[in-house]
């Protein structure tokens, strides 16, 4: 079968994804604290992460004020 490239999108939400769990790496925060931070429970954040298109707006401020990082880099996939 011919290499098929990963589309852009795909591309920026794994950027998007690893930003996520970066951010929770360096501060140390559980998927629980996480979820709790977006007033969700922790399987909506999972399927959050399966499928970040499906973030909302409110949800991606809440993980960037407890993650540290800035609303515009989360979104890029950057980190720092």
């Amino acid at each position: 079968m011919p290499y098929i490239k990963m589309p852009e999108c795909e591309k920026q939400n794994h950027s998007v994804i690893a930003a996520i769990k970066y951010g929770m790496t360096m501060y140390d925060v559980s998927p629980e604290q996480l979820a709790l931070a977006m007033r969700k429970d922790r399987m909506t954040l999972y399927r959050r992460m399966k499928r970040p298109g499906d973030f909302t707006l409110d949800e991606l401020r809440s993980v960037s004020t407890k993650l540290h990082i800035p609303l515009e880099k989360l979104v890029k996939g950057e980190t720092q």
